[in-house]
Protein backbone atom coordinates (compact mmCIF):
# COMPACT_ATOMS: atom_id res chain seq x y z
CA UNK A 1 0.00 0.00 0.00
CA UNK A 2 2.81 2.38 0.91
CA UNK A 3 4.64 1.73 -2.37
CA UNK A 4 1.42 2.36 -4.33
CA UNK A 5 0.92 5.70 -2.57
CA UNK A 6 4.55 6.64 -3.15
CA UNK A 7 4.16 5.90 -6.87
CA UNK A 8 1.04 8.06 -7.01
CA UNK A 9 2.86 10.88 -5.21
CA UNK A 10 5.74 10.73 -7.73
CA UNK A 11 3.25 10.88 -10.59
CA UNK A 12 1.63 13.96 -9.04
CA UNK A 13 5.09 15.55 -8.83
CA UNK A 14 5.53 14.95 -12.57
CA UNK A 15 2.11 16.47 -13.30
CA UNK A 16 3.02 19.47 -11.16
CA UNK A 17 6.25 19.95 -13.13
CA UNK A 18 4.27 19.97 -16.38
CA UNK A 19 2.23 22.96 -15.20
CA UNK A 20 5.23 25.25 -15.57
CA UNK A 21 5.54 24.62 -19.31
CA UNK A 22 4.00 26.95 -21.91
CA UNK A 23 2.37 24.04 -23.75
CA UNK A 24 0.49 22.96 -20.65
CA UNK A 25 -0.74 26.48 -19.96
CA UNK A 26 -1.90 27.14 -23.52
CA UNK A 27 -3.55 23.75 -23.71
CA UNK A 28 -5.25 24.25 -20.36
CA UNK A 29 -6.55 27.67 -21.37
CA UNK A 30 -7.97 26.16 -24.57
CA UNK A 31 -9.61 23.26 -22.69
CA UNK A 32 -11.29 25.63 -20.27
CA UNK A 33 -12.58 27.89 -23.06
CA UNK A 34 -13.88 24.96 -25.09
CA UNK A 35 -15.65 23.49 -22.05
CA UNK A 36 -17.28 26.85 -21.31
CA UNK A 37 -18.35 27.18 -24.95
CA UNK A 38 -19.93 23.71 -24.83
CA UNK A 39 -21.93 24.66 -21.74
CA UNK A 40 -23.11 27.84 -23.47
CA UNK A 41 -24.10 25.92 -26.61
CA UNK A 42 -26.15 23.26 -24.83
CA UNK A 43 -29.94 23.52 -25.06
CA UNK A 44 -31.40 25.31 -22.07
CA UNK A 45 -32.17 22.92 -19.23
CA UNK A 46 -35.59 22.93 -17.64
CA UNK A 47 -35.73 25.34 -14.74
CA UNK A 48 -32.39 26.98 -15.58
CA UNK A 49 -32.38 30.61 -16.64
CA UNK A 50 -30.18 32.01 -19.40
CA UNK A 51 -28.12 33.88 -16.80
CA UNK A 52 -27.77 30.65 -14.84
CA UNK A 53 -26.46 28.78 -17.88
CA UNK A 54 -23.95 31.52 -18.61
CA UNK A 55 -22.85 31.54 -14.98
CA UNK A 56 -22.40 27.76 -15.18
CA UNK A 57 -20.13 28.21 -18.19
CA UNK A 58 -17.95 30.67 -16.29
CA UNK A 59 -17.90 28.36 -13.26
CA UNK A 60 -16.76 25.43 -15.43
CA UNK A 61 -14.02 27.58 -16.97
CA UNK A 62 -12.76 28.74 -13.57
CA UNK A 63 -12.95 25.25 -12.09
CA UNK A 64 -10.80 23.79 -14.88
CA UNK A 65 -8.24 26.57 -14.62
CA UNK A 66 -8.19 26.47 -10.83
CA UNK A 67 -8.11 22.73 -10.28
CA UNK A 68 -5.70 22.15 -13.15
CA UNK A 69 -3.34 24.90 -12.09
CA UNK A 70 -3.51 26.29 -15.62
CA UNK A 71 -3.01 29.95 -14.66
CA UNK A 72 -1.91 31.46 -11.35
CA UNK A 73 -4.91 31.06 -9.06
CA UNK A 74 -5.27 34.79 -8.44
CA UNK A 75 -5.35 35.39 -12.21
CA UNK A 76 -8.18 32.89 -12.63
CA UNK A 77 -9.98 34.69 -9.80
CA UNK A 78 -10.12 37.82 -12.00
CA UNK A 79 -12.22 36.05 -14.66
CA UNK A 80 -15.60 37.22 -13.21
CA UNK A 81 -14.60 40.84 -13.84
CA UNK A 82 -14.32 40.08 -17.55
CA UNK A 83 -16.80 37.28 -18.13
CA UNK A 84 -19.89 38.40 -16.21
CA UNK A 85 -20.22 41.85 -17.79
CA UNK A 86 -19.45 40.35 -21.23
CA UNK A 87 -22.18 37.69 -20.85
CA UNK A 88 -24.64 40.13 -19.26
CA UNK A 89 -24.77 38.17 -16.02
CA UNK A 90 -23.70 41.07 -13.78
CA UNK A 91 -22.44 44.58 -14.30
CA UNK A 92 -18.76 45.29 -13.72
CA UNK A 93 -19.76 47.19 -10.58
CA UNK A 94 -21.70 44.24 -9.19
CA UNK A 95 -19.01 41.75 -10.18
CA UNK A 96 -16.26 43.83 -8.55
CA UNK A 97 -18.07 44.53 -5.26
CA UNK A 98 -17.36 41.08 -3.71
CA UNK A 99 -13.61 41.68 -4.08
CA UNK A 100 -14.04 44.23 -1.26
CA UNK A 101 -15.92 41.76 0.93
CA UNK A 102 -15.44 42.51 4.62
CA UNK A 103 -13.90 39.05 5.17
CA UNK A 104 -11.09 40.08 2.83
CA UNK A 105 -10.26 42.90 5.22
CA UNK A 106 -10.34 40.48 8.14
CA UNK A 107 -7.72 38.42 6.30
CA UNK A 108 -5.69 41.56 5.49
CA UNK A 109 -5.63 42.58 9.13
CA UNK A 110 -4.62 39.05 10.08
CA UNK A 111 -1.77 39.13 7.58
CA UNK A 112 -0.47 42.38 9.09
CA UNK A 113 -0.67 40.93 12.62
CA UNK A 114 1.18 37.85 11.43
CA UNK A 115 3.86 39.96 9.77
CA UNK A 116 4.38 41.96 12.96
CA UNK A 117 4.61 38.76 15.01
CA UNK A 118 7.27 37.41 12.69
CA UNK A 119 9.17 40.72 12.56
CA UNK A 120 9.75 40.87 16.31
CA UNK A 121 10.35 37.13 16.80
CA UNK A 122 7.46 36.24 19.11
CA UNK A 123 7.47 32.70 17.69
CA UNK A 124 10.96 32.07 19.11
CA UNK A 125 9.79 33.05 22.60
CA UNK A 126 6.73 30.78 22.43
CA UNK A 127 8.81 27.81 21.32
CA UNK A 128 11.39 28.37 24.06
CA UNK A 129 8.64 28.54 26.68
CA UNK A 130 7.15 25.25 25.53
CA UNK A 131 10.52 23.48 25.65
CA UNK A 132 11.56 24.70 29.10
CA UNK A 133 9.67 22.12 31.26
CA UNK A 134 12.06 19.29 32.23
CA UNK A 135 9.42 16.60 31.59
CA UNK A 136 9.26 17.69 27.95
CA UNK A 137 13.02 17.53 27.37
CA UNK A 138 13.45 13.90 28.45
CA UNK A 139 11.69 12.40 25.42
CA UNK A 140 12.00 13.02 21.65
CA UNK A 141 8.28 12.45 21.28
CA UNK A 142 7.47 15.07 23.91
CA UNK A 143 9.80 17.54 22.22
CA UNK A 144 7.96 16.92 18.95
CA UNK A 145 4.60 17.46 20.66
CA UNK A 146 5.78 20.76 22.19
CA UNK A 147 7.02 21.89 18.78
CA UNK A 148 3.66 20.94 17.21
CA UNK A 149 1.68 22.85 19.85
CA UNK A 150 3.85 25.90 19.23
CA UNK A 151 3.37 25.65 15.46
CA UNK A 152 -0.39 25.16 15.76
CA UNK A 153 -0.77 28.24 17.97
CA UNK A 154 1.35 30.41 15.68
CA UNK A 155 -0.41 29.29 12.49
CA UNK A 156 -3.72 30.46 13.94
CA UNK A 157 -2.49 34.04 13.42
CA UNK A 158 0.31 33.60 10.87
CA UNK A 159 -0.24 31.72 7.61
CA UNK A 160 0.62 28.04 7.82
CA UNK A 161 3.18 28.54 5.05
CA UNK A 162 5.01 31.30 6.94
CA UNK A 163 4.87 29.26 10.15
CA UNK A 164 6.37 26.26 8.37
CA UNK A 165 9.18 28.35 6.91
CA UNK A 166 9.91 30.04 10.25
CA UNK A 167 10.03 26.83 12.26
CA UNK A 168 11.66 24.43 9.77
CA UNK A 169 15.22 25.27 10.97
CA UNK A 170 14.08 24.62 14.55
CA UNK A 171 12.64 21.23 13.58
CA UNK A 172 15.84 20.10 11.88
CA UNK A 173 17.96 21.37 14.79
CA UNK A 174 15.82 19.50 17.33
CA UNK A 175 15.98 16.36 15.19
CA UNK A 176 19.77 16.53 15.18
CA UNK A 177 19.81 16.20 18.98
CA UNK A 178 18.50 12.62 18.74
CA UNK A 179 21.36 11.56 16.39
CA UNK A 180 19.20 8.88 14.76
CA UNK A 181 19.63 9.78 11.10
CA UNK A 182 17.49 11.24 8.31
CA UNK A 183 14.29 9.40 9.24
CA UNK A 184 14.27 11.17 12.59
CA UNK A 185 14.52 14.50 10.78
CA UNK A 186 11.61 13.39 8.58
CA UNK A 187 9.57 12.71 11.72
CA UNK A 188 10.15 16.19 13.12
CA UNK A 189 9.56 17.93 9.78
CA UNK A 190 6.40 15.96 8.94
CA UNK A 191 4.93 16.59 12.39
CA UNK A 192 5.65 20.29 11.95
CA UNK A 193 3.88 20.38 8.57
CA UNK A 194 0.80 18.65 9.95
CA UNK A 195 0.65 20.94 12.98
CA UNK A 196 0.81 24.03 10.74
CA UNK A 197 -2.14 22.81 8.65
CA UNK A 198 -4.19 21.82 11.69
CA UNK A 199 -3.46 25.07 13.51
CA UNK A 200 -4.78 27.07 10.57
CA UNK A 201 -8.27 25.74 11.32
CA UNK A 202 -8.37 27.42 14.74
CA UNK A 203 -9.20 30.98 13.59
CA UNK A 204 -10.95 32.69 10.70
CA UNK A 205 -7.63 34.19 9.58
CA UNK A 206 -5.68 30.95 9.89
CA UNK A 207 -6.45 29.58 6.43
CA UNK A 208 -8.50 30.87 3.45
CA UNK A 209 -11.24 28.14 3.48
CA UNK A 210 -12.37 29.45 6.88
CA UNK A 211 -12.82 32.94 5.43
CA UNK A 212 -14.62 31.53 2.37
CA UNK A 213 -17.13 29.82 4.66
CA UNK A 214 -17.63 32.91 6.83
CA UNK A 215 -18.11 35.12 3.77
CA UNK A 216 -20.71 32.85 2.20
CA UNK A 217 -22.52 32.49 5.52
CA UNK A 218 -22.56 36.28 6.00
CA UNK A 219 -24.04 36.77 2.54
CA UNK A 220 -26.83 34.40 3.57
CA UNK A 221 -27.49 36.36 6.76
CA UNK A 222 -25.64 33.97 9.11
CA UNK A 223 -22.68 35.51 10.94
CA UNK A 224 -19.78 33.29 11.96
CA UNK A 225 -17.89 35.41 14.45
CA UNK A 226 -14.21 35.07 15.27
CA UNK A 227 -15.01 33.84 18.78
CA UNK A 228 -17.63 31.33 17.63
CA UNK A 229 -15.29 29.85 15.06
CA UNK A 230 -12.50 29.55 17.65
CA UNK A 231 -14.93 27.65 19.88
CA UNK A 232 -15.07 25.07 17.10
CA UNK A 233 -11.56 25.34 15.65
CA UNK A 234 -9.61 25.17 18.91
CA UNK A 235 -11.21 21.87 20.03
CA UNK A 236 -10.50 20.50 16.56
CA UNK A 237 -6.81 21.37 16.94
CA UNK A 238 -6.70 20.11 20.54
CA UNK A 239 -7.89 16.71 19.33
CA UNK A 240 -6.14 16.59 15.96
CA UNK A 241 -2.62 17.66 16.95
CA UNK A 242 -2.20 14.70 19.35
CA UNK A 243 -3.67 12.41 16.69
CA UNK A 244 -1.12 13.62 14.14
CA UNK A 245 1.65 13.31 16.73
CA UNK A 246 0.67 9.72 17.54
CA UNK A 247 0.27 8.65 13.91
CA UNK A 248 3.70 9.97 12.88
CA UNK A 249 5.81 9.24 15.98
CA UNK A 250 4.27 5.85 16.79
CA UNK A 251 2.96 4.44 13.52
CA UNK A 252 4.70 5.93 10.47
CA UNK A 253 8.11 7.17 11.67
CA UNK A 254 8.58 5.95 15.26
CA UNK A 255 10.80 7.83 17.70
CA UNK A 256 12.52 6.41 20.82
CA UNK A 257 10.84 6.83 24.17
CA UNK A 258 13.62 8.78 25.86
CA UNK A 259 16.83 10.68 25.18
CA UNK A 260 20.01 9.10 26.46
CA UNK A 261 20.81 12.54 27.88
CA UNK A 262 17.95 15.04 28.42
CA UNK A 263 18.12 18.23 26.39
CA UNK A 264 19.38 21.39 28.04
CA UNK A 265 16.71 23.92 28.91
CA UNK A 266 16.60 26.58 26.18
CA UNK A 267 17.28 30.10 27.27
CA UNK A 268 14.50 32.57 26.69
CA UNK A 269 15.59 35.00 23.99
CA UNK A 270 16.10 38.60 25.05
CA UNK A 271 13.17 40.89 24.40
CA UNK A 272 13.50 42.38 20.95
CA UNK A 273 12.63 46.02 20.24
CA UNK A 274 8.88 46.26 19.83
CA UNK A 275 8.16 42.68 20.92
CA UNK A 276 6.14 43.73 23.98
CA UNK A 277 4.18 46.24 21.89
CA UNK A 278 3.24 43.61 19.30
CA UNK A 279 2.29 41.18 22.05
CA UNK A 280 0.01 43.82 23.59
CA UNK A 281 -1.70 44.55 20.25
CA UNK A 282 -2.20 40.84 19.49
CA UNK A 283 -3.62 40.25 22.98
CA UNK A 284 -5.90 43.28 22.60
CA UNK A 285 -7.17 42.12 19.21
CA UNK A 286 -7.91 38.64 20.55
CA UNK A 287 -9.74 40.12 23.54
CA UNK A 288 -11.86 42.33 21.27
CA UNK A 289 -12.62 39.41 18.95
CA UNK A 290 -13.65 37.16 21.81
CA UNK A 291 -15.85 39.72 23.59
CA UNK A 292 -17.54 41.54 20.70
CA UNK A 293 -20.69 39.41 20.76
CA UNK A 294 -22.74 38.39 23.81
CA UNK A 295 -21.11 35.53 25.68
CA UNK A 296 -22.59 33.17 28.25
CA UNK A 297 -20.10 32.04 30.91
CA UNK A 298 -21.92 29.74 33.32
CA UNK A 299 -24.62 31.77 35.05
CA UNK A 300 -23.21 35.04 33.69
CA UNK A 301 -24.44 36.58 30.44
CA UNK A 302 -21.87 39.06 29.16
CA UNK A 303 -23.47 41.54 26.73
CA UNK A 304 -20.47 42.05 24.46
CA UNK A 305 -18.96 45.44 23.68
CA UNK A 306 -20.26 45.49 20.10
CA UNK A 307 -23.78 46.29 21.25
CA UNK A 308 -22.52 49.42 23.05
CA UNK A 309 -20.96 50.92 19.91
CA UNK A 310 -23.24 53.37 18.03
CA UNK A 311 -22.21 52.07 14.62
CA UNK A 312 -21.87 48.58 13.20
CA UNK A 313 -18.59 46.85 13.93
CA UNK A 314 -17.37 43.39 13.01
CA UNK A 315 -14.35 41.14 13.37
CA UNK A 316 -12.92 42.72 10.22
CA UNK A 317 -13.16 46.13 11.93
CA UNK A 318 -11.07 44.81 14.83
CA UNK A 319 -8.47 43.36 12.46
CA UNK A 320 -8.03 46.62 10.56
CA UNK A 321 -7.90 48.63 13.80
CA UNK A 322 -5.11 46.36 15.08
CA UNK A 323 -3.23 46.73 11.78
CA UNK A 324 -3.44 50.53 11.91
CA UNK A 325 -2.21 50.57 15.51
CA UNK A 326 0.76 48.37 14.57
CA UNK A 327 1.77 50.82 11.84
CA UNK A 328 1.27 53.83 14.14
CA UNK A 329 3.27 52.71 17.16
CA UNK A 330 6.92 53.82 17.44
CA UNK A 331 9.63 51.20 17.66
CA UNK A 332 11.57 51.26 20.95
CA UNK A 333 15.32 51.41 20.70
CA UNK A 334 17.40 52.30 17.66
CA UNK A 335 15.86 52.56 14.20
CA UNK A 336 16.23 49.69 11.76
CA UNK A 337 19.36 50.20 9.72
CA UNK A 338 17.83 48.50 6.66
CA UNK A 339 14.77 50.76 6.57
CA UNK A 340 15.80 54.41 7.04
CA UNK A 341 12.43 55.84 5.99
CA UNK A 342 10.21 53.94 8.46
CA UNK A 343 12.73 52.19 10.69
CA UNK A 344 11.59 54.06 13.80
CA UNK A 345 8.12 52.48 13.73
CA UNK A 346 6.99 49.07 14.93
CA UNK A 347 6.47 47.78 11.38
CA UNK A 348 6.96 49.47 8.04
CA UNK A 349 4.73 49.37 5.00
CA UNK A 350 7.71 48.78 2.73
CA UNK A 351 8.48 45.50 4.46
CA UNK A 352 4.87 44.52 5.16
CA UNK A 353 3.69 44.84 1.56
CA UNK A 354 6.34 42.32 0.50
CA UNK A 355 5.20 39.71 3.02
CA UNK A 356 1.41 40.06 2.64
CA UNK A 357 0.06 37.40 0.22
CA UNK A 358 -2.08 39.75 -1.86
CA UNK A 359 -2.96 36.92 -4.23
CA UNK A 360 -4.99 35.28 -1.44
CA UNK A 361 -7.18 38.39 -1.17
CA UNK A 362 -7.79 38.40 -4.93
CA UNK A 363 -8.51 34.68 -4.86
CA UNK A 364 -11.08 35.10 -2.10
CA UNK A 365 -12.67 38.03 -3.95
CA UNK A 366 -12.99 36.01 -7.15
CA UNK A 367 -14.65 33.19 -5.25
CA UNK A 368 -17.10 35.58 -3.59
CA UNK A 369 -17.92 37.14 -6.97
CA UNK A 370 -18.53 33.73 -8.53
CA UNK A 371 -20.70 32.71 -5.57
CA UNK A 372 -22.75 35.92 -5.86
CA UNK A 373 -23.43 35.25 -9.55
CA UNK A 374 -24.30 31.60 -8.90
CA UNK A 375 -26.83 32.71 -6.29
CA UNK A 376 -28.36 35.68 -8.14
CA UNK A 377 -28.74 33.75 -11.41
CA UNK A 378 -30.66 30.91 -9.78
CA UNK A 379 -27.93 28.38 -10.59
CA UNK A 380 -27.61 27.23 -6.98
CA UNK A 381 -31.27 26.21 -6.80
CA UNK A 382 -30.97 24.29 -10.07
CA UNK A 383 -27.78 22.53 -8.98
CA UNK A 384 -29.18 21.63 -5.59
CA UNK A 385 -30.59 18.47 -7.09
CA UNK A 386 -27.05 17.14 -7.39
CA UNK A 387 -26.90 16.74 -3.63
CA UNK A 388 -30.12 14.73 -3.46
CA UNK A 389 -28.20 11.58 -2.57
CA UNK A 390 -26.80 13.29 0.52
CA UNK A 391 -30.23 14.58 1.48
CA UNK A 392 -31.56 11.01 1.65
CA UNK A 393 -28.92 10.04 4.21
CA UNK A 394 -29.04 10.77 7.94
CA UNK A 395 -26.66 13.50 9.11
CA UNK A 396 -24.59 10.95 10.99
CA UNK A 397 -23.73 9.43 7.58
CA UNK A 398 -23.82 12.39 5.20
CA UNK A 399 -21.54 14.66 7.25
CA UNK A 400 -18.67 12.13 7.61
CA UNK A 401 -19.03 11.32 3.90
CA UNK A 402 -18.69 15.02 3.06
CA UNK A 403 -15.65 15.34 5.30
CA UNK A 404 -13.88 12.39 3.67
CA UNK A 405 -14.75 13.62 0.17
CA UNK A 406 -13.35 17.10 0.83
CA UNK A 407 -10.26 15.73 2.55
CA UNK A 408 -9.28 13.46 -0.33
CA UNK A 409 -10.36 15.89 -3.08
CA UNK A 410 -8.04 18.59 -1.76
CA UNK A 411 -5.08 16.18 -1.91
CA UNK A 412 -4.76 17.13 -5.59
CA UNK A 413 -6.55 20.47 -5.71
CA UNK A 414 -6.35 23.82 -3.91
CA UNK A 415 -8.39 23.77 -0.71
CA UNK A 416 -9.41 27.41 -1.27
CA UNK A 417 -10.60 26.84 -4.82
CA UNK A 418 -12.38 23.63 -3.84
CA UNK A 419 -14.30 25.28 -1.01
CA UNK A 420 -15.24 28.21 -3.24
CA UNK A 421 -16.74 25.80 -5.76
CA UNK A 422 -18.29 23.28 -3.36
CA UNK A 423 -19.73 25.37 -0.52
CA UNK A 424 -22.35 27.32 -2.54
CA UNK A 425 -23.62 24.02 -3.96
CA UNK A 426 -23.76 22.42 -0.52
CA UNK A 427 -25.62 25.44 0.82
CA UNK A 428 -28.26 25.20 -1.88
CA UNK A 429 -28.56 21.43 -1.57
CA UNK A 430 -28.97 21.57 2.19
CA UNK A 431 -31.63 24.27 1.93
CA UNK A 432 -33.55 22.21 -0.64
CA UNK A 433 -33.34 19.16 1.62
CA UNK A 434 -34.55 21.06 4.65
CA UNK A 435 -31.16 20.82 6.40
CA UNK A 436 -29.41 23.75 8.04
CA UNK A 437 -26.78 24.66 5.36
CA UNK A 438 -24.08 25.19 7.99
CA UNK A 439 -24.38 21.53 9.03
CA UNK A 440 -22.90 20.65 5.63
CA UNK A 441 -20.76 23.72 4.97
CA UNK A 442 -18.88 23.88 8.28
CA UNK A 443 -17.51 20.31 8.27
CA UNK A 444 -16.70 20.57 4.56
CA UNK A 445 -14.67 23.75 5.11
CA UNK A 446 -12.81 22.24 8.07
CA UNK A 447 -12.01 19.05 6.14
CA UNK A 448 -10.60 21.04 3.24
CA UNK A 449 -7.58 21.72 5.48
CA UNK A 450 -7.17 18.02 6.32
CA UNK A 451 -5.16 16.88 3.29
CA UNK A 452 -2.05 15.18 4.63
CA UNK A 453 -1.04 12.60 2.02
CA UNK A 454 0.40 14.39 -1.00
CA UNK A 455 3.25 16.92 -1.25
CA UNK A 456 1.07 19.08 -3.51
CA UNK A 457 -1.90 19.07 -1.12
CA UNK A 458 -0.76 22.00 1.06
CA UNK A 459 2.15 24.40 1.18
CA UNK A 460 3.48 22.88 4.45
CA UNK A 461 3.42 19.42 2.82
CA UNK A 462 5.35 20.75 -0.17
CA UNK A 463 7.96 22.41 2.06
CA UNK A 464 8.31 19.22 4.12
CA UNK A 465 8.88 17.20 0.97
CA UNK A 466 11.19 19.53 -0.93
CA UNK A 467 13.08 21.38 1.83
CA UNK A 468 12.65 18.90 4.68
CA UNK A 469 13.45 15.74 2.75
CA UNK A 470 10.34 13.80 3.75
CA UNK A 471 9.87 10.82 1.41
CA UNK A 472 6.55 10.80 -0.50
CA UNK A 473 5.86 7.27 0.71
CA UNK A 474 6.25 8.26 4.36
CA UNK A 475 3.96 11.26 3.89
CA UNK A 476 1.35 9.19 2.05
CA UNK A 477 1.41 6.41 4.66
CA UNK A 478 1.01 8.77 7.62
CA UNK A 479 -1.38 11.05 5.76
CA UNK A 480 -3.79 8.29 4.80
CA UNK A 481 -4.47 7.40 8.41
CA UNK A 482 -4.61 11.05 9.43
CA UNK A 483 -7.07 11.97 6.66
CA UNK A 484 -9.57 9.50 8.07
CA UNK A 485 -8.90 10.47 11.69
CA UNK A 486 -9.20 14.24 11.21
CA UNK A 487 -12.23 13.92 8.94
CA UNK A 488 -13.89 11.98 11.75
CA UNK A 489 -12.97 14.66 14.29
CA UNK A 490 -14.33 17.40 12.00
CA UNK A 491 -17.58 15.48 11.46
CA UNK A 492 -18.24 14.81 15.15
CA UNK A 493 -17.38 18.33 16.31
CA UNK A 494 -19.45 19.91 13.56
CA UNK A 495 -22.50 17.80 14.34
CA UNK A 496 -22.27 18.57 18.06
CA UNK A 497 -21.17 22.22 18.09
CA UNK A 498 -22.57 23.80 14.90
CA UNK A 499 -26.18 23.95 16.18
CA UNK A 500 -24.93 25.47 19.45
CA UNK A 501 -22.44 28.02 18.10
CA UNK A 502 -24.04 29.20 14.86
Amino acid sequence: MSSLLATLARQVHRWDAQRGRPGYRLGGVAVGLVAAAVVLALPGAEGLSVAGQRTAAVAVLMAIWWLGGVLPMAVTALVPLVAFPLLDVMSIKAAAAPYAHHLNFLMLGGFVIGHATEEVGLHHRLTALLLRPARVRVSPRRVVLAMMVSAAIISGLVSNTATMVMMLPLATALAATTADGPRTESTFVLCLAYACSIGGVTTLVGTPPNAVLAGLAADAGREISFAAWMALGVPFAVLSVPLAWWVVTRLALPLPDRFETPLHAPELPPWQPGERSVLAVVAGALLLWLTRRPLAVGPLDLPGWGSAVPGQVSDAWVAILAAIVLFALPRPGPARADDPSEGRFLISWRRAEKSIPWSVLILLGGGFSLAAAISSSGLTAWLAGGTAALADLPLAVSVPALCLAMSFLTELTSNTATTQIALPLLAAGAAAAGVDPLLWMVPAAMSASCAFMMPVATAPNAIASEAGGVAPGDMAYAGLALNFACAGVAAVLSLVLTPILF
